[in-house]
């Protein structure tokens, strides 16, 4: 699910008002969110980034990287 920054708000969008309508229970909003980020992961490897703007993200990856790890562990001690 790659696209444009435009088609990957709307799909955002579109899930969070499921989400809100009661459409989708939180495990198939969180799996949804995860193949949107896949989503955004695909279509950032094929685009052309500044340095600078790297070094800008980089700290919220891993602040969500670690987060992701650490419940992922505890939820599986």
């Amino acid at each position: 699910m790659s696209g444009s920054a435009k088609d990957l708000a709307e799909t955002l969008k579109n899930l969070e008002q499921k989400r809100k309508n009661r459409e989708i229970d939180a495990k198939e909003f969180y799996v949804s969110l995860l193949n949107l980020l896949q989503g955004l992961i695909d279509t950032l490897n094929d685009e052309t980034i500044s340095e600078a703007s790297i070094r800008k993200q980089i700290p919220l990856l891993l602040t969500f990287l670690k987060a992701q790890i650490k419940n992922l562990g505890e939820r599986n001690s």
